[in-house]
C-alpha cells in the first residue's frame, strides 16, 4: 500500500492544472507596491510571479512543488524574466533573512503562524499583500475546510500592527460564472 503525502497530491496538482492568470489584485494593486525585490509565497507555476517580473521587479517564487517550480524556472528562462525558484516547505518557516524584501505576496494560501514572518521578511516601507479566502466560500466551493478560510475581518486583525492601504471581503468574480469569497489586503511596514 502507498501512503500518499501532501506534497505528492501538489506534484500531481501542478503536472496538469494550467498556469492560469494572476490574481486580480496583483494587477491591481500593483502601482502601489514599491519597485524591488518580491516574495511570492506559495507561489505555485508562478502566475502572479510572471505578473510581477513582467513589470521590471525581481521575483523569489517560493513553493513546495518541484513540478511547478520547474515549469517556472522554464517560463522565466525563456522569457527572460528575473524570477528566482526556491523550494521550501512553508508550514515550517520562511527560509529567507529579515528586512530581504520590498513586496511579499500571499495570494490563495493560508498558514496563519507565518505571519509573524512575512512581516519580519519585509523592509520598513515594505508592502505584503495577503488575499486569500474567506469563511463564506465553504458553502459554494473550494476550499471547505475551515483551517484554510479567514473569518471576516480576521485579515485586518492578523495585519493590525502594519499601515492597511487597501482592504475589502467578498465576492470576486472571475468571469465564466466562477466567482469565490475572499479578503485581501495591501498592508505596509512602517517599522
Amino acid at each position: 500500500m502507498r501512503i500518499v503525502s501532501n506534497r505528492d497530491v501538489w506534484e500531481e496538482r501542478h503536472s496538469v492544472a494550467e498556469l492560469g492568470e494572476a490574481e486580480p489584485s496583483v494587477i491591481e494593486f500593483q502601482p502601489l507596491m514599491p519597485r524591488g525585490r518580491a516574495l511570492d509565497i506559495a507561489a505555485g507555476k508562478g502566475r502572479n510571479s510572471i505578473a510581477l517580473a513582467r513589470s521590471g521587479i525581481h521575483v523569489v517564487a517560493v513553493d513546495w512543488s518541484q513540478t511547478a517550480l520547474n515549469l517556472l524556472a522554464l517560463i522565466a528562462k525563456k522569457d527572460e524574466l528575473e524570477i528566482e525558484p526556491v523550494i521550501a516547505d512553508l508550514e515550517e518557516s520562511l527560509p529567507f533573512r529579515p528586512e530581504s524584501f520590498d513586496i511579499v505576496l500571499n495570494i490563495s494560501f493560508l498558514e496563519r503562524g507565518l505571519f509573524p514572518s512575512l512581516k519580519k521578511v519585509l523592509r520598513t516601507g515594505g508592502v505584503l499583500l495577503f488575499d486569500t479566502f474567506l469563511i463564506d466560500q465553504a458553502a459554494s466551493g473550494h476550499p471547505r475546510d475551515p483551517r484554510f478560510l479567514l473569518g471576516h475581518y480576521e485579515l485586518s486583525e492578523l495585519l493590525s500592527d502594519m499601515e492597511l492601504i487597501r482592504y475589502r471581503e467578498g465576492i470576486v468574480d472571475y468571469g465564466a460564472a466562477k466567482r469565490a469569497w475572499r479578503a485581501t489586503a495591501l498592508a505596509r511596514r512602517t517599522t
